[in-house]
């Protein structure tokens, strides 16, 4: 496979005709069709002997694929095949009537996003449901380009990028319809939210990676949460469907009072509630039933300066297929707080702000290698493509890993941490690594 950059002028002819200039002819003359998004069109190569970084495309052949935005391009060619401008569409919701911000608070790190796939030669249409035209197969949604967004129409993409930005928002029934029909012709990588039950079932079953695993009881009876409270004093309750901390119940009893404690969050204000008995508490924390439910023990997790932590662990795909740990840092639960989700108060560190280097590299190589034998194992059970994942894990006194949540869409708090920010156009390189995955294994076919 070869790739070129090119300046694109169109001429008329109602011919679908391609022009290259005469150096570059022997890597095109092979070429039969040209791809650009789901679109493809037929084509004969011509040379010219005028500027070296001109692409010559007839008038009909630029309408057929729906290059009319384009004026320089970026093409890879291998055989009977060109893919013009290879194109990555993330699909989201939350669009915005303000340019400024099309996309709400995530504005700045998609900006990020586009500018460095434009470095990797791919151009980036953010889009939503509404903005597809099914007729003729194209996208009238927005891209940014040259410091600013653009509504533009682009084809459909080859390869489409799933972040809807919540559960709620993702049964939507249009967008459940526009999944579904997009799927049947494009590449769609990270479909969905994970169910964290079925993830637990799912890994339990994969004997590498089963030992990470706190124990979890799915749908627990009252019995079965009155004997886990009697074994290890304090369990979480959390909704399989879950995400972000929310719904996520932490209970527990103490030797010196009787009762048991429930702590929560109701929005953002931390509640603690007391009850006498078991029975009492669950009928008024969870009146229809733990039906939805797991409950896990809290792990006595390691901590630092009074303080427990865990693990936040980003891994990504690579051009090669390949899995890589892109992005590691320390959590630290907010004073009081139940989770180390930020938004509660918690805290990202690097592992370097907080050990010195001889202990960093050892929980950085703990955690990779924990990270990448998790991904590998969710990869393989995964029906449809995976291209990032993001893991909670925690580390316990005894020094052993402990994965309390997958994550198939992370969220993008780490960027607020100066030594993320500066390796931003690094982590957000890999969903165009993965795309161009896609598009080289097109060109094999």
């Amino acid at each position: 496979m070869e790739s070129f950059h090119f300046h694109l002028q169109s001429y008329r002819s109602h011919k679908n005709r391609v022009i290259v200039p005469k150096q570059v002819y022997p890597a095109f003359k092979q070429a039969q069709t040209i791809k650009y998004g789901i679109k493809q069109a037929s084509i004969e190569i011509m040379t010219h002997q005028k500027d070296d970084d001109i692409l010559y495309i007839s008038e009909d052949l630029v309408e057929e694929v729906h290059l009319l935005q384009q004026r320089t391009i970026s093409c890879y060619v291998q055989g009977p095949h060109i893919i013009l401008q290879p194109l990555l569409g993330v699909f989201t919701a939350g669009f915005q009537e303000e340019e400024a911000q099309v996309l709400g608070e995530r504005t700045p790190v998609f900006e990020s996003m586009a500018m460095t796939g434009q470095s990797y030669g791919f151009d980036t249409i953010f889009f939503g449901y509404q903005h597809i035209n099914w007729d003729n197969q194209t996208i009238h949604g927005w891209v940014f380009s040259d410091g600013e967004w653009k509504d533009l129409i682009y084809p459909i993409p080859y390869v489409i990028y799933d972040r809807i930005p919540n559960r709620k928002v993702e049964h939507h029934p249009s967008i459940e319809e526009a999944k579904q029909k997009l799927q049947e012709h494009t590449i769609w990588f990270n479909s969905g939210f994970f169910n964290k039950w079925k993830t637990y079932d799912q890994l339990i079953q994969t004997g590498q990676v089963a030992h990470l695993l706190p124990p979890t009881v799915l749908h627990p009876s009252q019995d079965k949460i009155a004997e886990m409270l009697d074994t290890h004093k304090s369990i979480y309750i959390k909704p399989i469907h879950g995400s972000k901390g929310s719904g996520i119940k932490k209970c527990t009893t103490h030797s010196d009072s009787a009762g048991i404690e429930c702590m929560y969050y109701d929005q953002d204000k931390k509640v603690h509630q007391r009850y006498h008995q078991l029975s009492q508490m669950l009928k008024q924390q969870f009146p229809n039933g733990l039906y939805g439910y797991i409950a896990q023990p809290e792990i006595p997790l390691k901590s630092k300066r009074s303080s427990p932590m865990d693990y936040r662990v980003h891994a990504n795909k690579n051009e090669n297929n390949e899995w890589e740990v892109t992005a590691v840092c320390t959590k630290f639960a907010g004073k009081g707080s139940l989770t180390t989700h930020v938004k509660r108060g918690g805290s990202l560190h690097t592992l370097d702000e907080l050990f010195d280097d001889k202990e960093s590299q050892t929980i950085y190589k703990k955690l990779e290698r924990s990270a990448l034998l998790v991904s590998k194992a969710l990869d393989h059970k995964s029906s449809s493509p995976i291209g990032e994942l993001g893991f909670d894990f925690g580390i316990d006194e005894e020094g052993k890993v402990w994965l309390f949540e997958a994550n198939s869409k992370p969220g993008y708090a780490l960027y607020d941490h100066p030594a993320f920010q500066k390796e931003q156009s690094v982590i957000l390189s890999y969903p165009y690594r993965y795309a161009k995955h896609f598009y080289l294994s097109l060109l094999a076919q």
